[in-house]
């Protein structure tokens, strides 16, 4: 056992200094997201050339059932409960039936796994034996709620992105309807344009227009791209277009009314942001900065009192020993 700790503790060492490495190149690889996605799109084939997908093999099927099976069981028993949970689902971006089974199945595993790998690392002599249990209870607690907060924290993501495309969205339609366009031939031609420039959204639209082919209307379209998205800023352009329609109004003022009002909602959470910086950089200042400097500028002078009372203290003992 005492020799093969040294070489357990080098393995999780490299382990874990590769998985660092890893998500550091996938951190300075994502920052160029956009460049590289529109390259490979533009260096592949056309979408009526490309051959269709395969289907998954024996493994992923197998896998597929074993999630789905355990997943069956995880789900809540109240309807209301797993429709709020498909909601927060749809509502993050992920739309395969598999999402949630996933989902479920992870916080699972993220629950249950911490405790039986604190023991094993106790047995291995990596942690005290007193404290793997309650290591591993907090591990399996903070599992429990890492998949919720992922999952919040990707919809406000894709809620962020979404904002941010919805003015452009807005300007080229008004100018596709005051050029002639239907509002139907108007986001058919918007979706294509901005497939590169805003792919999250130019999804969204596919979808927007899917529903349209199918025989919705636009206005009701948008409603449901409404429900998905969870934001109020397409609830209210489904409304826009929807009251247009009906009292016969211009509907490009009205997507241009609504265009500059997002712009100005979007200047002023800038400013409200800027406006908590200060605020919130005071802390990291007081913690981190303000003791650097006190000890760059009080550092010398302590070494230098201290140096000053040990001669006092050694003059003060040859006093002691002449006398």
């Amino acid at each position: 056992m005492a020799d093969l700790q040294p070489q357990l503790i080098a393995a999780l060492a490299f382990v874990a200094v590769s998985i660092s490495l890893y998500l550091l190149f996938g951190w300075y690889i994502g920052r160029n997201r956009a460049v590289l996605q529109r390259i490979d799109e533009l260096s592949q084939d056309p979408p009526d050339s490309r051959e269709p997908d395969e289907p998954p093999g024996g493994v992923q099927r197998l896998l597929g059932a074993t999630i789905a099976r355990i997943a069956s069981r995880l789900l809540p028993v109240d309807d209301a409960k797993r429709t709020r949970l498909q909601q927060r689902m749809l509502h993050a971006g992920l739309y395969k039936p598999s999402a949630v089974h996933v989902f479920v199945t992870a916080r699972l595993l993220l629950m249950v796994l911490p405790i039986p790998l604190a023991v094993a690392a106790a047995a291995f002599g990596l942690i005290e034996q007193s404290i793997a249990l309650p290591c591993g209870a907090i591990a399996g607690c903070a599992g429990m709620l890492l998949p919720s907060l992922w999952l919040d924290r990707r919809k406000a993501r894709r809620q962020l992105i979404l904002g941010r495309s919805l003015p452009d969205f807005l300007d080229l339609l008004v100018t596709c309807l005051e050029s002639g366009l239907s509002l139907d031939a108007a986001l058919r031609r918007v979706t294509s344009e901005l497939r590169f420039a805003h792919p999250v959204l130019a999804v969204e639209m596919d979808r927007v227009q899917t529903e349209i082919d199918l025989g919705a209307s636009a206005d009701t379209a948008l409603h449901n791209l409404a429900e998905r998205t969870d934001m109020e800023a397409v609830h209210t352009l489904g409304t826009f277009i929807s009251q247009a329609r009906r009292y016969g109004t211009g509907i490009a003022d009205a997507l241009r009314t609504h265009g500059e009002m997002l712009r100005e909602q979007r200047e002023q959470r800038a400013e409200e942001k800027a406006q908590k910086a200060a605020v919130k950089i005071l802390f990291p200042t007081l913690l981190f900065i303000f003791p650097a400097i006190f000890v760059v500028l009080a550092g010398p002078a302590a070494i230098q009192l201290n140096e000053n009372l040990a001669n006092q203290e050694s003059l003060q003992t040859e006093d002691s020993i002449r006398r």
